[in-house]
């Protein structure tokens, strides 16, 4: 799952911030009637939000941040009464780079423990994307290109105006219904089903989706897209029109992926099928539950293929414990070693093999640039905010684990692990523990050199080769 943090730290941002325990209430339900005036650059939005306070104490205001450019006109409770609001453009405190709308809502009546409601937010305005900030985040509302997402806050996130709190909101799931109206001639799409679609007067059309499962984002994008499908497989490619041949490359990639990892890893549970949207070049290739973005390379470039293995991949990973989410271990280290395996599959062993050498090389020049990089033990990412090295060391991690068990023992790990852990968390040491308890060995020594030690830093940055380290346990 390439997270906003993620891409962030990727992007170059300074992430002092750590998420804490979320403080706050968390949003079960959002409805959101959405209208692109994409002629205009604008659009046009009425949110109602359903939130469930599940905090031990009475709130008498909720604090929600936007997008900067974009405001509310009027904010009302369930039944359409009028509720004061104060609104201001502020910087994060923990990140002062960063300009949002602060808007802060007083409850006429506390908000109970266990209690919920529902808070109506009518907003309107423009987005012009974080570029000097976040390059990836070049979201726009336009006749050529439009994306409403949570990376540039395009709906309301339940957030005090600081950093931590603001990736703390990711960590809530909840379910969503969207009508969006657009001009007659594009396309809605968007990771959810499709639900309707129905004209609105001469020039306008509808789209209508709703969430699939309970996720953490919504993804919606306008474009004169065209439409790919797999009905057997369920999947669906919204693709640009002068990306026709890399749609069909991209369609067959995934059948491809969704294959070959429920043929060794087991069908992810409460699979809904599979949506790919194609975004623009240096937007940010992003997965949610069982949907992701898609950056035009892999349309374009076939060497690029690779990255629809990897966000695929995605299907088949756990989640972390809060402590140890920040690594990125359970996402991008799976992810990125399940896309090597995908690329073992369909190009061969030397591919598989430059894959994973490159992944070292990777690391190696990171650990060479920074001794932070260096001596960092895998399980201390997330306090260094150095989780993008789970792409390579974490990679690499798994890489030595399946060499030491063997594929088919690591094969029924994962299969295990999904099976175990698919209503709860895991963390590192349930992870060792199941290693062991599958492989029918001890793997201390592994788990201390590659995990909690960085011993495996120095195999790496010498170049010892893998026949090399495999001997070690």
């Amino acid at each position: 799952m390439r997270t906003l943090l993620a891409l962030l730290v990727t992007a170059g941002l300074s992430l002092t911030a750590r998420a804490t325990e979320r403080d706050l209430p968390e949003v079960t339900h959002y409805g959101l009637k959405v209208h692109f005036l994409l002629a205009e650059n604008r659009i046009q939005v009425e949110a109602a939000l359903t939130i469930h306070n599940d905090t031990q104490s009475s709130l008498h205001e909720l604090p929600f941040l936007l997008y900067r450019l974009l405001a509310p006109q009027r904010i009302t409770d369930a039944w359409g009464r009028p509720m004061h609001f104060e609104q201001n453009i502020v910087q994060l405190s923990d990140e002062p780079s960063l300009q949002v709308r602060a808007v802060v809502v007083a409850l006429s009546t506390p908000f109970l423990p266990n209690d919920t409601t529902t808070v109506k937010i009518s907003y309107e305005g423009f987005i012009f994307g974080y570029p000097e900030v976040m390059a990836y985040v070049s979201d726009r509302i336009d006749e050529t290109y439009s994306l409403f997402r949570p990376d540039a806050i395009a709906y309301p996130m339940l957030s005090h105006p600081t950093f931590s709190s603001y990736l703390a909101a990711y960590d809530t799931k909840f379910r969503y219904e969207i009508i969006a109206t657009i001009p007659k001639g594009y396309m809605a799409a968007c990771g959810g089903e499709l639900v309707k679609v129905s004209p609105v007067g001469l020039d306008t059309t509808a789209f209508v989706f709703r969430s699939k499962v309970p996720t953490w984002r919504i993804d919606l994008a306008v474009a004169k897209f065209i439409a790919l499908s797999d009905s057997i497989n369920k999947l669906l490619v919204y693709y640009l029109p002068d990306d026709s041949v890399g749609a069909k490359s991209v369609l067959e990639a995934s059948r491809k992926a969704i294959n070959f990892y429920s043929g060794m890893f087991g069908r992810p549970g409460r699979f809904q099928g599979y949506t790919v949207i194609e975004i623009p070049d240096g937007w940010g290739s992003q997965a949610s539950d069982f949907y992701f973005l898609q950056t035009g390379a892999a349309f374009k470039d076939s060497s690029r293929i690779g990255e629809v293995y990897h966000e695929i991949g995605h299907s088949w990973n756990v989640v972390p414990s809060p402590a140890i989410r920040r690594c990125r271990y359970f996402d991008e280290a799976f992810a990125s070693f399940f896309e090597a395996l995908a690329i073992r599959a369909f190009e061969g062993e030397q591919r598989f093999k430059e894959r994973m050498e490159k992944s070292r090389e990777v690391f190696v020049k990171w650990a060479n640039d920074d001794r932070q990089v260096f001596d960092t033990p895998i399980a201390e990412y997330g306090k260094k905010e150095l989780g993008r090295h789970s792409y390579t060391k974490g990679s690499w991690s798994l890489y030595v684990l399946a060499q030491i068990v063997s594929d088919k023992a690591f094969a029924q790990i994962i299969r295990s692990m999904l099976a175990e852990f698919a209503d709860t968390t895991i963390d590192f040491i349930g992870f060792q523990k199941l290693c062991e308890r599958v492989s029918k060995r001890s793997l201390r020594k592994y788990f201390d050199e590659w995990i909690y030690g960085t011993e495996s830093s120095k195999l790496l940055v010498n170049g010892t080769p893998i026949t090399e380290i495999v001997k070690r346990y």
